[in-house]
């Protein structure tokens, strides 16, 4: 099993980043807003202090896309992300980073 986080830069955009997931198979991803690190800390300066500029961008939000893989060979899941980063890169501007992760996860046992 693969955890699949794709990084994305451009907020504006999600439903070309989870089309392109569809595309190449991937299972529906859940949409995470997230803040970078300095713009959490850029809310703690005082404006008073002028120091607040100095994080300029900082109060986008982020985009990340979660997804799981089941049961895919290491081989044809490094080849997949592979094949969707070339992609990403390809846009212009590039739309993020894409990263799979192996976890272990419990065993799901459904009542039927």
């Amino acid at each position: 099993m693969y955890l699949l986080l794709a990084f994305l830069e451009h907020v504006d955009q999600p439903e070309r980043a989870i089309r392109r997931f569809r595309d190449f198979g991937i299972p529906e991803p859940l949409v995470v807003r997230a803040r970078s690190a300095a713009a959490t800390l850029s809310a703690e300066v005082p404006v008073f202090a002028g120091l607040r500029g100095l994080a300029l961008g900082a109060d986008e939000d982020k985009l990340i896309l979660v997804s799981v893989l089941q049961s895919l060979p290491t081989e044809e899941v490094e080849r997949l992300v592979q094949r969707v980063q070339l992609e990403m890169d390809a846009d212009d501007p590039p739309m993020g980073r894409l990263v799979a992760l192996p976890v272990i996860g419990a065993s799901l046992h459904r009542r039927e």
